[in-house]
């Protein structure tokens, strides 16, 4: 190698080393203001007893953590419905002195053919969708596309962070919901196996799982539960007394976005 093509790749190595250094050095952006609505302002949304719960399910054209008002929402990259899970977002507000516990065991759905479902476990909806078409050809896009810094965070909607090798594969792989909410910032980078990926979809279900917990007077609760991949017109929230043997039993009715049909499950 002749002294000039040596200098120039010294200085290439240079460069990039230096880029990544300032890129690392950067002063992070800071967390975007987490709007809190009033669980009434949902569409769907009942209020039985002096408690509020509105349930927004995955919808192809906006974040389930969009704005109720918002009129031009970010879209989802990664279509869950199609990999077999209807991620759904329920929110309690109580103005009720009777305390309830919140538990996602007794919460159900029930679809259009009069079909009742109970909500599957986060690993019962990472099964599912790992074992989809729709995840399959995301890992076959993310793979392929070297995503750099593609943030699976922020809100089961668009990728945040760069793309890196551009095209449809790119595009393809951008984001499989850029979050559930929130500023994980759990980083896929270019060299991600598909395990990896799994691994990560499978971190963000239990994080955002909605839990069991109390909800007093003057509480917030929001969280979400993994329906199967149906057609939901309605959604049963049981509550339970914590401090006594009553429940609240509330329905939800339910008017989702037309959906896409799940592609059938491919062996692993």
């Amino acid at each position: 190698m002749n002294s000039k093509k040596r200098n120039g790749l010294v200085w290439l190595v240079l460069v990039t080393f230096g880029s990544a250094l300032v890129s690392s050095c950067a002063t992070p952006e800071p967390p975007k203001p987490k709007v809190m609505m009033p669980a009434a302002s949902y569409r769907n949304a009942v209020n039985v007893g002096g408690v509020t719960v509105a349930a927004v399910p995955f919808d192809p054209d906006r974040d389930v953590y969009a704005e109720p008002s918002d009129p031009h929402p970010r879209k989802p990259d990664f279509n869950w419905f199609k990999a077999g899970v209807c991620p759904t977002r329920l929110i309690f507000n109580s103005d009720t002195d009777v305390p309830y516990m919140i538990n996602p065991l007794q919460i159900t759905c029930t679809d259009a053919a009069g079909v009742t479902y109970q909500p599957y476990t986060p690993k019962e909806a990472g099964d599912a969708i790992v074992a989809s078409e729709a995840f399959a050809a995301y890992a076959r896009g993310a793979l392929a596309g070297a995503i750099l810094g593609a943030a699976l965070g922020a809100g089961l909607g668009a990728a945040v962070g760069g793309i890196g090798g551009g095209g449809r594969a790119a595009a393809t792989g951008a984001a499989i919901g850029a979050g559930f909410g929130g500023a994980e910032g759990l980083l896929i980078g270019s060299s991600a196996s598909r395990s990896q990926l799994e691994s990560k979809i499978r971190q963000l279900l239990y994080a955002k799982t909605l839990p069991v917990q109390p909800l007093n007077r003057g509480m917030f609760a929001d969280g979400l539960v993994y329906f199967p991949a149906v057609n939901i017109t309605s959604i049963r929230v049981v509550l339970a007394e914590a401090e006594g043997p009553g429940v609240l039993d509330l329905t939800i009715p339910v008017v989702m976005a037309i959906q896409a049909p799940p592609a059938a499950a491919i062996p692993k």
